[in-house]
């Protein structure tokens, strides 16, 4: 038996991101069906983690939201798969 379920853009864009992950490692695609099947068995195996309430800090205080710093260093935003990809 199936049911329909609603969920946000954003979570379906993170199931699809998963599923292509997956399907990568697997050499094998899931169906959402299948994927969904994976996260809800793995959820209950770690039902008390799950459980557990704690609060997280709020983004404010998280590092990754700070700005970026200026390093000084010119780049070209048009050689970045150069940068990225290239080994010196």
């Amino acid at each position: 038996m199936t049911t329909t379920i609603k969920v946000s853009n954003e979570t379906k864009q993170l199931l699809d991101v998963l599923q292509a992950k997956m399907t990568l490692t697997l050499h094998k695609k899931k169906t959402l069906t299948e994927l969904i099947d994976i996260i809800t068995r793995l959820a209950m195996r770690h039902e008390n983690e799950l459980l557990e309430t704690r609060e997280l800090p709020p983004l404010e205080k998280d590092p990754a939201m700070k700005p970026p710093l200026d390093w000084g260093v010119k780049t070209d935003a048009s050689k970045i798969d150069e940068y990225i990809y290239t080994e010196d």
